[in-house]
């Protein structure tokens, strides 16, 4: 399976992680690309569906990651645990700000 997408930045980290993955779980792909750059906007759909998707679930992983906090789900003491969810929520807040 090839996957494929523009050429724009945000495509890079997912062509390069599914190769990586690809080649990993199947040696005889070494050294092939597992992904197709297409030069015109053939995936403007897909793109449309994650925006849409982004915009519904954000708040209510938001809202859990909250709710966990202040439930004592996560230790705040701990800096694994405060950096994972501070990581997620910081992201969570740049994907809003981006759509």
């Amino acid at each position: 399976m090839v996957t494929q997408s523009d050429p724009g930045s945000e495509n890079f980290g997912i062509a390069n992680a599914h190769t990586m993955l690809r080649q990993w779980h199947d040696p005889t792909l070494q050294g092939t690309l597992q992904h197709r750059w297409m030069r015109t906007k053939k995936n403007v759909m897909p793109e449309i569906t994650w925006s849409q998707l982004r915009r519904r679930f954000t708040p209510g992983f938001e809202t859990y990651l909250d709710r966990g906090i202040q439930s004592g789900w996560y230790d705040c003491s701990n800096t694994l645990q405060r950096c994972v969810v501070h990581f997620l929520h910081c992201t969570i807040l740049m994907q809003m700000a981006t759509v």
